[in-house]
C-alpha cells in the first residue's frame, strides 16, 4: 500500500489540476513580465525618439512619422525570420533536438545577413513611395533624410534579432531583458547628446535621432553575445560552433518557405496600418502627428501583450515538438487567461491615465486635444488587437502562417481598411473613424482565428507533424500538410475554412 501511495504522489497532476495550471502560470508568467519588460525597452526607444523630435517641432514629428510609414513596412521582413526562427527552435527544442537548435540560429545570422543588403538599399529610395503622400517638398527631404540615416540600423539589429529569438526559444530571456532596460538609459542619454549636442556642441539636430538610434542598436547584439555567449555560455547545450548543415538545401528550403509565408502574413497584418497612416495625412499634418503617437503608443502596448503571446508561443512549440497535444492546449488556455488580464490593464492605464500620457508626447494643446478623444476608441481597439495576437501565437508555433494569412487577409483588407476609409473620410469622421474602423478589423481576426485554432484543426494531427520534423535527422523536402489536420467536417462554412482549402 506504501509503495502504491508513493506511485500516486510521482503522477503528473492532472492538466486543470489547480497545481498544474498554478505552475504552468507561474512558467510563463515568469518568461512574459521579462520579455514585456524587453520589448517595452526596445520599443521605448523609438518612443524616446519621438517623444525628442515631438519638442523639435510638429514639422520634424510629421517628417518622422512619413518616414516610419515605409520603414516600417521593411522592418517587418527581419520579423518574419524572428518569428520562423523562434518556431523552429522551439519545436526542434521540445523535441530534445539540440543540435538542430543551433543549426536553426546559424541558418538564420547567414540568411539575415544576406536580406539586410536589399533592405539598406531600400531605405535609401523611400521617397519614392513618399512623394505620392504628400505635396510639401520639406516635408518629404526631411523624411528621406531620417530614412536615409536609419538604413544604419539595419544590420546590427538583424544580428540582434537572430541572437534573441533563439535564446527565447530555449526559455532564456534574462539577457535581452537585462540589456534592453539599460539601452532605455542609453537611448536618453544618445538622443540628447546626437540631437542637442553637450560641452558647447549643438549636435546633430533633427538627423541626431537616428544617429542616436543605430549607436543604441550596435551596441545591443554586442553585449546580448558577451553576456548570454561568452559570460554565461548558454549556447554550450544547442551550439558546439559552426556546421556547414546550416546551408543544408532542404533544411534552408524549409526555413524559407516558413518565413516567406510568415513575411505575407506581417505585411497584411502591419502594412494596414502603414496604409491608414497614408489615409491619415489626407486629414492633415495635425492628425497625422497624431496619428503618429498613437502608434508610439501602441508599440508600448505590444511590448506588454508580446510578453505574454511569446512565452505561449515558445511553450506551444516546445509541448507540440513534443507530440503531446493536451500539453499544448492548457498552455494556449492559461497563456490566454493570462494575456487576456494582461490586455484589459492595458486598456485602463490608456482610458484612465491618458492625460499624463499625453503630455510625454507633446506639449501643443490642438494635438492634446485631438488625443483626449481618440485614446478610449484607440485603447479599445490596442486591446482587442491583444487578444488576436495571443491566439496568433499558438498559429505560429503550429507553424500554420497559411492560415494567419488568410485571417489578415480578410481581416485587414476586407474589412479594416474599408470601414476606416467608409467611417474616417467618406462619412468625414476622421481620425475617430479612422480608429473605429480598426476596432471592426481587429475584431473581426479575433473570430476568425479562433474559429481556426478551436474548430478547423485536429491538435493531434498538427503535434505529430511538428514532432516528426522537429525530430528528423535529415531533413525532407517540406511538404505542406495544414490541409491534412483540417477537420473532416462537411458543414464548415467559415472563410478561413475556404479560403485555405482553396490555396491547396
Amino acid at each position: 500500500m506504501e509503495t502504491d501511495k508513493l506511485l500516486w504522489l510521482a503522477r503528473p497532476a492532472p492538466l486543470y489540476s489547480w497545481p498544474a495550471v498554478r505552475e504552468e502560470a507561474s512558467t510563463i508568467w515568469h518568461m512574459a513580465w521579462k520579455i514585456s519588460l524587453a520589448t517595452f525597452c526596445r520599443l521605448s526607444v523609438f518612443t524616446i525618439s519621438t517623444a525628442f523630435l515631438g519638442h523639435l517641432g510638429t514639422k520634424e514629428l510629421a517628417a518622422s512619422a512619413l518616414a516610419q510609414s515605409v520603414i516600417g513596412a521593411l522592418r517587418i521582413v527581419t520579423w518574419a525570420f524572428s518569428t520562423s526562427m523562434s518556431t523552429l527552435c522551439g519545436q526542434a527544442y521540445g523535441a530534445k533536438n539540440f543540435e538542430l537548435v543551433g543549426i536553426w540560429l546559424q541558418m538564420g545570422v547567414v540568411v539575415l545577413t544576406v536580406v539586410s543588403i536589399p533592405l539598406v538599399v531600400a531605405h535609401f529610395y523611400a521617397f519614392v513611395v513618399l512623394q505620392y503622400v504628400t505635396s510639401d517638398v520639406e516635408l518629404l527631404e526631411m523624411a528621406q533624410t531620417f530614412a536615409s540615416y536609419t538604413a544604419l540600423s539595419v544590420v546590427p539589429n538583424a544580428f540582434y534579432v537572430a541572437l534573441r529569438s533563439y535564446l527565447r526559444a530555449q526559455q532564456i530571456v534574462t539577457p535581452t531583458a537585462v540589456i534592453d532596460t539599460a539601452n532605455v538609459f542609453l537611448s536618453i542619454g544618445a538622443n540628447y547628446v546626437f540631437i542637442y549636442g553637450c560641452f558647447g556642441w549643438s549636435g546633430f539636430g533633427f538627423i541626431g535621432s537616428p544617429l542616436a538610434s543605430f549607436f543604441c542598436t550596435t551596441v545591443q547584439p554586442l553585449a546580448l553575445y558577451l553576456y548570454a555567449f561568452v559570460v554565461c555560455q548558454y549556447h554550450t547545450k544547442t551550439w558546439g560552433g559552426w556546421s556547414w548543415q546550416c546551408v543544408d538545401p532542404a533544411r534552408l528550403k524549409q526555413f524559407l518557405a516558413l518565413t516567406s509565408t510568415f513575411l505575407i502574413y506581417l505585411a497584411l497584418d502591419e502594412w494596414i496600418y502603414n496604409v491608414l497612416t497614408i489615409v491619415a495625412a489626407q486629414l492633415g499634418s495635425l492628425n497625422l502627428a497624431a496619428n503618429s503617437i498613437l502608434f508610439n503608443i501602441w508599440g508600448l502596448a505590444y511590448g506588454v501583450y508580446l510578453g505574454f503571446s511569446t512565452p505561449l508561443q515558445v511553450r506551444a512549440s516546445h509541448a507540440l515538438g513534443a507530440n503531446d497535444p493536451a500539453k499544448a492546449k492548457q498552455v494556449t488556455l492559461v497563456g490566454f487567461c493570462l494575456g487576456s488580464i494582461a490586455t484589459l490593464v492595458v486598456m485602463l492605464v490608456l482610458v484612465v491615465g491618458r492625460g499624463p500620457l499625453m503630455t510625454v508626447f507633446t506639449q501643443d494643446p490642438d494635438l492634446q486635444a485631438i488625443l483626449a478623444t481618440i485614446l478610449p476608441i484607440f485603447g479599445f481597439a490596442v486591446s482587442i488587437s491583444g487578444l488576436h495576437v495571443m491566439l496568433s501565437s499558438v498559429l505560429e508555433a503550429m507553424s500554420l502562417a497559411l492560415t494567419l494569412v488568410v485571417v489578415s487577409g480578410v481581416g485587414s483588407w476586407l474589412v479594416l481598411l474599408p470601414v476606416s476609409y467608409a467611417w474616417g473620410i467618406a462619412s468625414g469622421f476622421g481620425l475617430a473613424g479612422l480608429w473605429w474602423g480598426s476596432v471592426v478589423g481587429e475584431g473581426a481576426k479575433f473570430v476568425m482565428t479562433s474559429v481556426a485554432l478551436f474548430w478547423l484543426y485536429d491538435w493531434s494531427e498538427i503535434a505529430a507533424r511538428v514532432a516528426a520534423e522537429a525530430a528528423a535527422d535529415a531533413m525532407d523536402e517540406q511538404v505542406d500538410l495544414e490541409n491534412e489536420a483540417l477537420v473532416a467536417v462537411d458543414s464548415m462554412k467559415s472563410p478561413v475554412s475556404a479560403a485555405t482549402n482553396a490555396s491547396y
